[in-house]
């Protein structure tokens, strides 16, 4: 009786684990070897920059503008789990907010209402011509998160180099996320 309780738990955390799914990029799950992931997102339009064996560097277009797409892989077992989405850096703040605002758009379409924080630190505000630079000094956070079941989606206003600002996204499958910090060890 016991092996038989044993096995029916067992089958039904597969089934459970097989019903979840995987986060998707592109209608392409994040899942599987690198290469393979790779293969089907050149097979739709992107092309490889450059690899190793546990990332790749791809460039393309995403919801309409030019960017970088970056796979992770797994150390050990090669399985892809996050895809990381880069767009052009910018050194005005209104195209900054413009491109992540409509990225927001796009997402929020896709996943629904995102868990938002959208805001400067006091005294600094909006429209005193430093939003940049506040950004920089991590005095400013934008990001909007979407918590799906297979994983979260997280856009974000990232500071690059000085006083620039960049729109990237996360896509992170969190069953293939969850060997990570075993294959690290």
């Amino acid at each position: 009786m016991k092996h038989l309780l044993t096995f029916l738990l067992a089958a039904s955390l597969c089934l459970s684990a097989a019903a979840q799914g995987h986060i998707e990029f592109e209608g392409i799950p994040v899942d599987g070897p690198l290469t393979e992931f790779v293969g089907r997102l050149t097979s739709g339009g992107f092309a490889e920059y450059g690899s190793n064996d546990t990332s790749c560097i791809l460039k393309g277009k995403l919801y309409g503008r030019d960017c970088t797409v970056i796979v992770k892989a797994t150390p050990e077992s090669g399985i892809v789990y996050a895809v990381n989405v880069t767009f052009p850096i910018r050194n005005n703040w209104k195209v900054c907010k413009s491109d992540y605002l409509e990225i927001q758009s796009e997402l929020s379409r896709q996943y629904g209402r995102p868990v938002k924080i959208e805001k400067f630190e006091r005294p600094y505000r909006e429209g005193d011509g430093l939003e940049l630079h506040h950004l920089n000094m991590g005095l400013c956070k934008w990001i909007s998160t979407y918590n799906t079941p297979t994983g979260p989606v997280t856009l974000r206003m990232m500071p690059v180099i000085v006083n620039n600002g960049q729109v990237v996204v996360s896509w992170e499958d969190s069953a293939n996320a969850s060997v990570l910090p075993a294959e690290i060890e």
